[in-house]
Protein backbone atom coordinates (compact mmCIF):
# COMPACT_ATOMS: atom_id res chain seq x y z
CA UNK A 1 0.00 0.00 0.00
CA UNK A 2 1.34 3.13 -0.60
CA UNK A 3 1.84 6.12 1.46
CA UNK A 4 -0.77 8.04 -0.30
CA UNK A 5 -3.28 5.62 0.42
CA UNK A 6 -2.15 4.87 4.49
CA UNK A 7 -2.87 9.00 4.49
CA UNK A 8 -6.43 8.53 2.67
CA UNK A 9 -7.32 6.00 5.10
CA UNK A 10 -6.02 7.65 8.44
CA UNK A 11 -9.46 9.05 10.34
CA UNK A 12 -10.08 13.31 9.66
CA UNK A 13 -9.12 13.93 13.49
CA UNK A 14 -5.50 12.42 12.80
CA UNK A 15 -4.79 14.28 9.99
CA UNK A 16 -5.98 17.19 11.27
CA UNK A 17 -3.69 16.44 14.51
CA UNK A 18 -1.16 16.26 12.37
CA UNK A 19 -1.82 19.20 10.46
CA UNK A 20 -1.70 21.37 13.51
CA UNK A 21 1.18 20.15 15.06
CA UNK A 22 3.44 20.67 12.25
CA UNK A 23 1.91 24.47 11.78
CA UNK A 24 2.64 24.82 15.78
CA UNK A 25 5.51 22.87 16.52
CA UNK A 26 8.43 25.94 17.28
CA UNK A 27 11.99 24.54 16.21
CA UNK A 28 15.31 26.27 16.60
CA UNK A 29 14.19 29.88 15.71
CA UNK A 30 16.90 32.17 14.22
CA UNK A 31 17.09 35.74 14.65
CA UNK A 32 14.76 36.48 12.06
CA UNK A 33 10.77 37.16 12.54
CA UNK A 34 8.66 34.22 11.42
CA UNK A 35 5.40 34.36 10.77
CA UNK A 36 2.76 33.70 13.56
CA UNK A 37 1.41 30.13 14.46
CA UNK A 38 -1.95 29.20 14.53
CA UNK A 39 -2.52 29.98 18.10
CA UNK A 40 -6.46 28.51 18.20
CA UNK A 41 -4.80 24.81 18.83
CA UNK A 42 -7.02 22.73 21.39
CA UNK A 43 -3.47 22.73 23.70
CA UNK A 44 -3.04 26.56 23.50
CA UNK A 45 -6.76 27.16 24.53
CA UNK A 46 -6.52 25.44 27.60
CA UNK A 47 -3.05 27.23 28.15
CA UNK A 48 -4.83 30.73 27.93
CA UNK A 49 -7.42 29.03 30.18
CA UNK A 50 -5.31 28.12 32.57
CA UNK A 51 -3.03 31.21 32.60
CA UNK A 52 -6.28 32.78 34.34
CA UNK A 53 -6.00 30.82 37.68
CA UNK A 54 -3.52 32.18 39.96
CA UNK A 55 -1.64 28.54 40.68
CA UNK A 56 -1.43 27.78 37.03
CA UNK A 57 0.47 31.46 36.97
CA UNK A 58 2.69 30.38 39.49
CA UNK A 59 3.65 26.95 38.57
CA UNK A 60 4.99 28.60 34.93
CA UNK A 61 6.83 31.29 36.72
CA UNK A 62 8.62 28.45 38.53
CA UNK A 63 9.31 26.56 35.41
CA UNK A 64 10.68 29.70 34.11
CA UNK A 65 13.01 30.03 37.18
CA UNK A 66 14.24 26.54 36.62
CA UNK A 67 14.88 26.80 32.85
CA UNK A 68 16.94 30.00 33.44
CA UNK A 69 18.71 28.73 36.47
CA UNK A 70 22.47 29.43 35.93
CA UNK A 71 22.06 31.42 32.82
CA UNK A 72 23.37 35.11 31.98
CA UNK A 73 21.38 36.88 29.54
CA UNK A 74 17.62 37.13 30.08
CA UNK A 75 17.91 39.81 33.09
CA UNK A 76 15.05 41.44 32.26
CA UNK A 77 11.81 39.98 30.60
CA UNK A 78 9.63 42.85 30.73
CA UNK A 79 8.40 44.36 27.68
CA UNK A 80 10.88 46.96 27.09
CA UNK A 81 10.80 51.22 26.20
CA UNK A 82 12.03 52.36 22.99
CA UNK A 83 11.79 56.43 22.49
CA UNK A 84 13.37 58.37 19.73
CA UNK A 85 16.24 60.44 21.36
CA UNK A 86 16.26 59.34 24.33
CA UNK A 87 19.16 60.32 26.82
CA UNK A 88 22.00 57.99 27.13
CA UNK A 89 22.79 56.10 29.81
CA UNK A 90 25.64 53.65 30.95
CA UNK A 91 25.02 50.04 30.87
CA UNK A 92 27.48 46.93 31.52
CA UNK A 93 28.43 45.70 27.89
CA UNK A 94 27.04 42.15 28.50
CA UNK A 95 23.74 44.11 29.56
CA UNK A 96 23.65 46.30 26.42
CA UNK A 97 21.66 43.67 24.31
CA UNK A 98 18.84 44.23 26.54
CA UNK A 99 19.23 47.94 26.42
CA UNK A 100 15.67 48.52 25.97
CA UNK A 101 14.47 46.13 29.10
CA UNK A 102 16.83 48.29 31.29
CA UNK A 103 15.84 51.84 29.42
CA UNK A 104 11.99 50.91 30.47
CA UNK A 105 13.30 51.05 34.53
CA UNK A 106 15.28 54.44 33.38
CA UNK A 107 12.78 55.64 32.35
CA UNK A 108 10.01 55.08 35.36
CA UNK A 109 12.65 55.74 37.88
CA UNK A 110 13.34 58.96 36.15
CA UNK A 111 11.47 60.99 38.37
CA UNK A 112 12.07 60.23 41.72
CA UNK A 113 15.78 60.70 43.64
CA UNK A 114 16.88 57.28 44.59
CA UNK A 115 20.29 58.29 46.06
CA UNK A 116 20.14 56.92 49.76
CA UNK A 117 16.78 55.77 49.46
CA UNK A 118 15.29 52.51 51.00
CA UNK A 119 13.38 50.83 47.73
CA UNK A 120 11.24 47.98 47.34
CA UNK A 121 10.61 46.26 44.15
CA UNK A 122 7.71 43.96 44.04
CA UNK A 123 7.66 41.19 40.93
CA UNK A 124 11.54 41.29 40.17
CA UNK A 125 11.68 38.26 38.08
CA UNK A 126 15.11 37.84 37.06
CA UNK A 127 16.30 40.51 38.97
CA UNK A 128 18.45 42.66 36.12
CA UNK A 129 16.45 45.86 37.01
CA UNK A 130 17.47 45.53 40.74
CA UNK A 131 20.80 45.02 39.73
CA UNK A 132 21.09 48.30 37.62
CA UNK A 133 19.37 50.72 39.58
CA UNK A 134 21.40 49.60 42.81
CA UNK A 135 24.36 49.45 40.79
CA UNK A 136 24.00 52.67 39.11
CA UNK A 137 21.73 54.73 41.18
CA UNK A 138 23.16 54.55 45.11
CA UNK A 139 19.75 53.70 47.07
CA UNK A 140 20.78 52.80 50.84
CA UNK A 141 18.74 49.38 50.65
CA UNK A 142 16.89 47.47 47.42
CA UNK A 143 14.65 44.53 48.72
CA UNK A 144 13.81 43.04 45.29
CA UNK A 145 11.17 40.72 45.93
CA UNK A 146 8.86 37.85 43.82
CA UNK A 147 6.33 35.04 44.46
CA UNK A 148 8.76 32.37 42.83
CA UNK A 149 11.24 31.01 44.98
CA UNK A 150 12.85 29.77 42.10
CA UNK A 151 13.41 32.85 40.44
CA UNK A 152 14.55 34.06 43.85
CA UNK A 153 17.19 31.69 44.48
CA UNK A 154 18.32 32.06 40.80
CA UNK A 155 18.61 35.65 41.78
CA UNK A 156 21.13 34.69 45.06
CA UNK A 157 23.53 32.48 42.75
CA UNK A 158 24.79 35.50 40.92
CA UNK A 159 27.08 38.53 42.22
CA UNK A 160 24.98 41.67 43.22
CA UNK A 161 25.77 45.08 44.25
CA UNK A 162 25.85 46.57 47.99
CA UNK A 163 22.50 46.88 49.43
CA UNK A 164 20.84 44.93 46.79
CA UNK A 165 19.24 41.69 48.52
CA UNK A 166 16.45 39.40 47.30
CA UNK A 167 13.56 37.54 49.51
CA UNK A 168 10.37 35.35 48.30
CA UNK A 169 7.39 37.48 49.06
CA UNK A 170 3.55 37.71 48.01
CA UNK A 171 3.06 41.15 47.15
CA UNK A 172 -0.33 41.64 49.03
CA UNK A 173 1.99 40.50 52.30
CA UNK A 174 5.63 41.38 52.15
CA UNK A 175 7.40 40.63 55.55
CA UNK A 176 8.42 43.83 56.33
CA UNK A 177 7.83 46.59 59.05
CA UNK A 178 5.76 49.42 58.56
CA UNK A 179 6.75 52.59 56.82
CA UNK A 180 10.11 50.59 56.05
CA UNK A 181 10.33 52.21 52.41
CA UNK A 182 10.65 55.58 50.26
CA UNK A 183 9.95 54.09 47.10
CA UNK A 184 8.13 50.89 45.63
CA UNK A 185 8.54 49.58 42.05
CA UNK A 186 6.15 47.09 40.44
CA UNK A 187 7.50 46.71 36.61
CA UNK A 188 4.50 44.10 34.81
CA UNK A 189 3.43 42.80 38.09
CA UNK A 190 -0.34 44.30 38.44
CA UNK A 191 -1.28 42.28 35.81
CA UNK A 192 -0.83 38.91 37.20
CA UNK A 193 -2.64 40.34 40.88
CA UNK A 194 -6.19 39.22 41.24
CA UNK A 195 -6.76 41.47 44.27
CA UNK A 196 -5.60 44.56 43.20
CA UNK A 197 -6.50 46.80 46.29
CA UNK A 198 -4.58 44.53 48.86
CA UNK A 199 -1.45 44.88 46.96
CA UNK A 200 -1.77 48.98 47.03
CA UNK A 201 -2.97 48.36 50.63
CA UNK A 202 0.21 47.08 51.60
CA UNK A 203 1.99 49.33 49.43
CA UNK A 204 1.07 51.79 51.46
CA UNK A 205 1.72 50.06 54.93
CA UNK A 206 5.25 49.53 54.21
CA UNK A 207 6.33 52.92 52.64
CA UNK A 208 7.04 55.97 54.33
CA UNK A 209 4.17 58.79 54.05
CA UNK A 210 6.38 60.72 51.34
CA UNK A 211 6.68 57.42 49.95
CA UNK A 212 6.21 57.15 46.48
CA UNK A 213 4.97 54.32 44.12
CA UNK A 214 5.63 53.61 40.69
CA UNK A 215 3.78 51.63 38.51
CA UNK A 216 4.44 50.34 34.82
CA UNK A 217 2.18 47.71 33.13
CA UNK A 218 0.00 46.70 30.43
CA UNK A 219 -3.79 46.63 30.77
CA UNK A 220 -6.58 45.91 28.91
CA UNK A 221 -9.19 48.42 27.74
CA UNK A 222 -12.28 45.49 28.72
CA UNK A 223 -13.91 46.41 31.86
CA UNK A 224 -15.27 42.95 32.32
CA UNK A 225 -11.23 41.66 32.56
CA UNK A 226 -9.65 41.67 36.06
CA UNK A 227 -6.57 43.32 34.46
CA UNK A 228 -8.54 46.35 32.62
CA UNK A 229 -7.11 49.67 33.20
CA UNK A 230 -10.65 50.86 34.45
CA UNK A 231 -10.71 48.69 37.55
CA UNK A 232 -6.75 49.46 38.36
CA UNK A 233 -7.98 52.74 38.39
CA UNK A 234 -11.14 52.27 40.30
CA UNK A 235 -9.00 50.44 42.81
CA UNK A 236 -6.97 53.46 43.07
CA UNK A 237 -9.37 55.87 44.14
CA UNK A 238 -10.58 53.60 46.80
CA UNK A 239 -7.21 53.35 48.00
CA UNK A 240 -4.86 55.55 50.53
CA UNK A 241 -3.23 56.67 47.10
CA UNK A 242 -3.64 59.33 44.62
CA UNK A 243 -2.69 59.53 41.23
CA UNK A 244 0.59 62.29 41.13
CA UNK A 245 1.74 61.22 37.13
CA UNK A 246 -0.46 58.56 34.49
CA UNK A 247 1.26 58.16 31.01
CA UNK A 248 0.16 56.38 28.01
CA UNK A 249 3.37 54.25 26.77
CA UNK A 250 1.95 52.12 24.40
CA UNK A 251 3.23 53.48 21.10
CA UNK A 252 6.76 52.81 23.15
CA UNK A 253 6.20 49.41 24.09
CA UNK A 254 5.20 48.71 20.26
CA UNK A 255 7.63 50.33 19.09
CA UNK A 256 10.04 48.00 21.76
CA UNK A 257 8.53 45.06 20.94
CA UNK A 258 8.71 45.36 17.06
CA UNK A 259 12.89 46.16 17.43
CA UNK A 260 14.18 43.90 20.33
CA UNK A 261 11.51 40.48 19.14
CA UNK A 262 14.35 38.87 16.91
CA UNK A 263 16.72 39.17 19.64
CA UNK A 264 13.82 37.40 21.80
CA UNK A 265 13.10 34.93 19.56
CA UNK A 266 16.91 33.29 19.95
CA UNK A 267 16.52 33.41 23.48
CA UNK A 268 13.19 31.30 23.39
CA UNK A 269 14.80 28.77 21.03
CA UNK A 270 17.36 28.23 23.88
CA UNK A 271 14.42 27.13 26.46
CA UNK A 272 13.11 23.57 26.80
CA UNK A 273 11.30 22.62 23.66
CA UNK A 274 8.16 21.81 26.39
CA UNK A 275 7.41 25.07 27.25
CA UNK A 276 8.87 27.06 24.37
CA UNK A 277 5.97 27.71 22.52
CA UNK A 278 3.99 28.70 25.34
CA UNK A 279 6.63 31.45 26.67
CA UNK A 280 6.40 32.35 22.75
CA UNK A 281 2.34 33.04 23.39
CA UNK A 282 2.84 35.21 26.50
CA UNK A 283 6.49 36.56 26.13
CA UNK A 284 7.10 40.08 24.91
CA UNK A 285 7.36 39.40 21.18
CA UNK A 286 5.34 40.55 17.93
CA UNK A 287 4.22 36.98 17.74
CA UNK A 288 2.34 37.17 21.55
CA UNK A 289 -1.46 37.88 21.56
CA UNK A 290 -0.54 41.19 23.91
CA UNK A 291 1.46 43.13 20.69
CA UNK A 292 -1.70 42.62 18.71
CA UNK A 293 -4.27 44.11 21.77
CA UNK A 294 -1.41 47.15 22.64
CA UNK A 295 -1.38 48.00 18.03
CA UNK A 296 -4.91 47.43 18.04
CA UNK A 297 -6.12 49.15 21.06
CA UNK A 298 -7.72 46.70 23.08
CA UNK A 299 -4.54 47.19 25.95
CA UNK A 300 -2.65 49.77 27.08
CA UNK A 301 0.22 50.78 28.58
CA UNK A 302 0.31 52.98 31.27
CA UNK A 303 2.84 53.99 33.41
CA UNK A 304 1.45 55.20 36.95
CA UNK A 305 3.24 57.42 39.96
CA UNK A 306 1.04 57.14 42.91
CA UNK A 307 1.92 58.97 46.52
CA UNK A 308 0.00 58.69 49.48
CA UNK A 309 -2.85 60.78 50.69
CA UNK A 310 -2.37 63.25 53.87
CA UNK A 311 -4.06 60.91 56.78
CA UNK A 312 -4.88 57.49 54.64
CA UNK A 313 -2.45 55.55 55.87
CA UNK A 314 -4.48 52.04 56.36
CA UNK A 315 -4.26 50.61 59.64
CA UNK A 316 -1.96 47.40 60.35
CA UNK A 317 -3.24 44.38 60.51
CA UNK A 318 -3.09 42.74 64.31
CA UNK A 319 0.15 41.11 64.49
CA UNK A 320 1.57 42.06 61.28
CA UNK A 321 4.63 43.97 62.37
CA UNK A 322 6.92 41.47 60.66
CA UNK A 323 10.75 42.77 60.94
CA UNK A 324 13.30 42.02 58.17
Amino acid sequence: MSAASRSMRRPPFWRFARKRQTETKIQEMPPVLKAAPDRRTWDTLLWQRLWRRKIARRMFYELVGLALMGRRDMQVLNCGYREPGYPAFALRPEWEIERLGFQLYHRLTRSVAMNGADVIEIGCGRGGGARFLAENFGPRSYWATDNSRLLIAGNRLRRRPMGLRFRFARADRVPFKAASFDIGLSVETMHCLSDKAAFLDEMARVLRPAGRLLIADFFYQRDSSPSALSVFKKAVRESAWEVDDEQDWTSNTVASLEADSPRRFGEIARLPRMIRKYVLSFASTVESPLYHQLRDGRAAYVHFALSLRRGSRPARPPGDERLR
